[in-house]
């Protein structure tokens, strides 16, 4: 792997892992186009913890706090589990950072059931160009429908069920001048949660991008675009942590033997400038997607997911003749 290959693949990961675009569709598809040699394993990992810093970098305080309310809040309940609940213990149980660290939980659980399962299917995907282009316009129709459903709740007003009104609304006054409730506010619950996890799990498959997945499987639920991008971040480090600690685990003949040797000392300069420039760049894909989505959709993405699915097809069709 040369210099230029490395830093380009570097750019395009730290983009597209955060991007809903799909990173690996794109890993898939650059040396496709270019006619490179497909990354080794090795450059992999390298790309890999260098997304999860930058994901680190961003996030380690909500990382912190909540791995300390789930910490807190599961030893106030061992501990007291034969005796009467007190006031800190429900404290917890009603925390932000407690609740949101239970439904990151509960959405990983599929996508590493699904991994574990779905490994070597899925392994011979990524020398196929053809199915990433098919998954990548299937990805611009998940970003399409998602931000649809979600204008729909947001949009939506009804009437109270006798005294009753949802949770998070807000009266108001639609334009025939019939008075209602509009949605304000909707978080994460469990039901959520697992949808989410399981549209996570789909996105193994190169070409479906995760953060598009999960993103758009929230906004079908009414939860703000906000909040939806948040937690598909927030949810992407276990997943990508994984992902690191296995391709180490694969590779640790290579990374660990195979760099002490001079004629590999290119090898390790070349995963640095590859690490660094995915780095760099996933830190701007990240602080750029939170303040984007804060006043637009992600309609645009679907868009180019849709016109390089198109173009890839028409790539491959044109190579097959």
């Amino acid at each position: 792997m040369s210099i230029l290959e490395s830093i380009v693949l570097g750019i395009i990961q730290g983009l597209t892992e955060f991007f809903p675009i799909s990173s690996s569709g794109h890993m898939v598809l650059v040396p496709y186009l270019f006619g490179w040699d497909y990354p080794p394993l090795y450059y992999a990992v390298f790309l890999h913890f260098a997304t999860l810093m930058s994901l680190v970098t961003v996030f380690y305080r909500d990382i912190f706090r909540i791995i300390k309310a789930l910490f807190a809040g599961v030893f106030l309940v061992s501990s007291r589990r034969n005796s009467r609940r007190n006031d800190t213990e429900r404290n917890y149980e009603r925390d932000s950072y407690f609740r949101l660290g239970l439904f990151l939980i509960v959405a990983t659980i599929p996508s590493v059931v699904v991994g574990l399962l779905l490994e070597k299917q899925v392994e011979r995907l990524f020398s196929r160009p053809f199915i990433v282009s098919i998954f990548l316009v299937f990805t611009a129709c998940l970003l399409w429908v998602g931000e649809w459903r979600g204008k729909v709740w947001e949009n939506r007003v009804y009437k109270p069920d006798g005294d009753k009104i949802q949770r998070y609304a807000i009266r108001v006054e639609d334009e025939g001048g019939e008075k209602g409730y509009r949605n304000e506010e909707i978080k994460f619950g469990f039901t959520s949660s697992i949808i989410v996890g399981l549209a996570q799990a789909i996105a193994i498959f190169p070409g479906i991008s995760r953060s598009g997945a999960t993103i758009s499987s929230g906004r079908f639920f009414g939860i703000s675009r906000e909040d939806c991008v948040r937690f598909s971040f927030l949810l992407s480090i276990p997943i990508i942590l994984g992902s690191f600690v296995f391709e180490l685990i694969s590779a640790r003949e290579i990374i660990f033997n195979g760099f002490i040797f001079m004629d590999n000392i290119q090898n390790l300069a070349v995963s640095a400038l590859g690490f660094i420039s995915s780095y760099v760049t996933g830190l701007f894909a990240i602080k750029f997607l939170l303040r984007f989505t804060r006043t637009r959709s992600l309609n645009v993405f679907g868009l180019y997911c849709l016109l390089v699915g198109i173009a890839v097809f028409l790539v491959y069709l044109f190579r097959s003749f």
